[in-house]
């Protein structure tokens, strides 16, 4: 004969007052004791970040030596990365806190972190486009791939936006061979346009544009400059398989906001900052190197609008001071405790069947009426 077991059919106010309490309770300590974790390719990131405190001061020495002190009012952190308002090569005003916050050698662990999603390898090749609007971002880009191994194919639109690398004798071009000849870096461009308004200088002087020939010529390296966007895109697009040859193209980087690389301004709208690994139709269907790319399947890394992609990273805007290496959540962020949390939920599991199911919680809060004393029976009349 099975035994039966008699359970109540209501559970009491008390009870659930218990439950909540200690659900309560096993919240506050799973926020309280959350652990700070390592993130991936955390040596491969400090490595980076290195390497481009490294280049910053390289290329400090050097505009010291070829143009002079630095203002410190401009550039306080005097990298000689920060420009100037106006100059013959100038293309397009920026403000100056966006050149700010890329002065961070943190950045090149960020772009470590966006290859190793995209699935980069090590000793991969990469597609790059860079600008001379942001020379702390190409050089972010140049000591990710160092760190990394990367073979790196790279077209740069060589003018630049205001407080960018426009001064003339200190392009991009100038920092980049400097980098190049101290045996810092082992990349050197492949090609290069004069940048700006449609790739191609619209609206600057003759002098720019004779300053920007010049500079490209001085170099050695091919000039390109054709008639219409798509035979632009097209012409890059060839250097870059052909400059791969048998190697397949793992990703594309572009750094700032150039035409060619990226699209008109809908289309710079249309690509978020950052790695796109599926980007929407609607930003493919705005011709660009970069949506030729993501055509293909290949990842896109998009290097633009910088102060979202800081806050992203919880990088600071403009900072007056250089940060340090391996700040941010890009190499260490706070976790929670998932041993803690496991903990937690099975008490709280253990607790519920006991309470409800078992009906112990009932036992200990309803009290029990006493049974009532047995008297011998009445007679019958």
């Amino acid at each position: 004969m099975k035994k039966l077991i008699w359970k109540p059919t209501t559970v009491s106010w008390q009870i659930h007052v218990v439950i909540a309490i200690m659900a309560v309770l096993g919240m506050i300590m799973v926020e309280s004791f959350k652990v700070n974790v390592k993130q991936p390719s955390h040596d491969e990131k400090i490595e980076a970040a290195r390497y481009m405190l490294q280049g910053i001061e390289i290329i400090r020495r050097h505009r010291i030596a070829t143009i002079g002190p630095i203002n410190r009012v401009i550039d306080p952190m005097r990298t000689g990365l920060i420009g100037m308002l106006s100059t013959p090569i100038t293309s397009t005003t920026v403000d100056i806190d966006s050149k700010l916050t890329s002065i961070n050698p943190n950045w090149a662990a960020v772009i470590v972190a966006m290859l190793k999603e995209a699935k980069v390898k090590n000793g991969g090749t990469v597609a790059v486009s860079l600008t001379g609007s942001f020379p702390a971002m190409n050089l972010a880009v140049l000591s990710a791939a160092k760190a990394l191994d990367l073979r790196l194919i790279m077209i740069t639109s060589v003018s630049s936006s205001t407080w960018g690398a426009n001064i003339p004798g200190l392009t991009w071009l100038d920092m980049e061979h400097e980098l190049y000849e101290k045996k810092f870096s082992p990349y050197r461009t492949v090609a290069a346009s004069l940048g700006g308004v449609q790739d191609s200088a619209m609206g600057m002087s003759e002098e720019g544009k004779k300053i920007l020939r010049e500079t490209i010529a001085g170099y050695g390296i091919p000039i390109l400059e054709f008639g219409d966007m798509k035979t632009r895109i097209n012409a890059r697009m060839e250097i870059y398989h052909d400059q791969a040859r048998d190697a397949q193209v793992a990703a594309y980087i572009n750094v700032g906001g150039g035409t060619v690389a990226i699209g008109s301004f809908i289309g710079k709208r249309r690509y978020r900052s950052g790695l796109n690994l599926k980007p929407s139709q609607r930003a493919m269907r705005v011709d660009s190197v970069m949506s030729r790319f993501a055509r293909a399947d290949v990842p896109v890394i998009n290097i633009n609008y910088l102060k979202t992609l800081a806050r992203k990273n919880s990088f600071p805007i403009a900072p007056k001071k250089m940060p340090k290496i391996g700040e941010g959540e890009i190499f260490n962020r706070m976790e929670y405790n998932k041993a803690l949390v496991a903990a937690v939920l099975i008490s709280l599991v253990a607790f519920l069947y006991l309470f409800m199911k078992m009906g112990i919680g009932y036992r200990i809060f309803i009290p029990q009426k006493k049974s009532v004393k047995a008297r011998p029976p009445e007679h019958m009349v």
